[in-house]
């Protein structure tokens, strides 16, 4: 069976009171990942978060320090595509409400109100959307002229509903979509979809609804991987990480801090055999996520699957992480 590998990442610092700085959540650990796949022949899919690169553009109006990092990620953004990979769009319109402190070159996204594009304006989405395309191809269309940004993923996966993001997607010509986690659902104040009702399929087509394949849809979902995990692997994989830790001080605690955000209680998802992302017996699949415990359950996955979608963020990977995905692609 021909085994299709597809790695995604969110290319983006922390969305909650500390932001981190771009060499520590974004730079660095995403050269080490291009090392990594370019020892393995391996072509991936940034998602770049472009509600911070218009804020950023647009406080280094007044910042020598935003100009810079503004410049710093713009060069690592076309490297990627020199590279062989590819870059989109990836909106967290909370960056909207982002307050910026010069003296730590960080930002604070304490208020999530419009962590979704649902709960922004008109105008908002538009100019956040529009814009985020705009960005990108201003960025890449120096040193690549033809370049389509032509995908997509949201922010917290809040591609729901498609009714907000179809416009954008037909003025934008976008046609991939990657928001979609299969099976999965969650309701907070901040992030909110339901994807428990997604079909058992890896990639189809749609069109007003990720959930609903259409044949004839203009659009295509590329659905995230998951996996179950048992309560001996987690409880193993939990003393994993102490020893890590303990030992060699494995971990992304100093880099940034995420948003704040509070369950909404009384919800049901649509489908009764979905899972919570919460339940961390059923995990999405993640270079973050991935240790040497867990090792054993992704190859397990990919035996039995011909496709096997990562997601994950470069803010979050640990040194750990890099040696066991550099050991998994093997």
């Amino acid at each position: 069976m021909q085994k299709q590998l597809l790695v995604t990442f969110d290319y983006e610092l922390f969305l909650g009171n500390r932001s981190g700085n771009i060499h520590d959540c974004m730079i660095e650990p995403t050269n080490r990942l291009m090392a990594i796949m370019a020892k393995h022949k391996i072509r991936s899919v940034f998602f770049v978060d472009t509600t911070y690169l218009l804020r950023l553009k647009k406080q280094s109006e007044n910042s020598t320090q935003c100009a810079a990092d503004f410049k710093t990620v713009a060069t690592q953004l076309i490297d990627l595509v020199k590279q062989g990979h590819f870059v989109y769009p990836h909106v967290h319109p909370h960056w909207l409400d982002a307050i910026y402190d010069e003296k730590s070159n960080q930002w604070q996204l304490n208020d999530t109100t419009k962590y979704r594009i649902h709960n922004i304006s008109d105008l908002e989405k538009a100019m956040v959307f529009n814009g985020s395309v705009k960005i990108l191809e201003e960025i890449l269309h120096p040193s690549f002229p033809d370049y389509k940004v032509n995908a997509y993923r949201a922010g917290g996966w809040c591609i729901q509903p498609f009714s907000d993001f179809k416009p954008y997607f037909l003025q934008n010509k976008i046609e991939y979509e990657f928001s979609v986690l299969g099976g999965i659902y969650q309701f907070t104040d901040a992030q909110y979809f339901d994807f428990s009702n997604a079909p058992q399929k890896t990639i189809y087509r749609f069109n007003d609804d990720v959930c609903i394949p259409e044949p004839d849809g203009p659009f295509t979902q590329y659905n995230i991987s998951s996996i179950p995990l048992s309560n001996n692997k987690l409880m193993l994989n939990k003393l994993w990480l102490k020893l890590l830790y303990k030992l060699k001080g494995d971990h992304t605690f100093n880099k940034g801090e995420g948003q704040p955000s509070r369950i909404l209680n009384g919800i049901k998802p649509v489908s009764d055999k979905g899972h919570d992302l919460s339940d961390t017996h059923w995990e999405r699949i993640s270079v973050e996520l991935l240790t040497a415990v867990k090792m054993s359950a992704y190859k397990n996955f990919l035996d039995q699957n011909r496709y096997m979608h990562f997601i994950s963020h470069p803010k979050m990977i640990t040194n750990h992480n890099l040696v066991v995905f550099d050991n998994f692609l093997v």
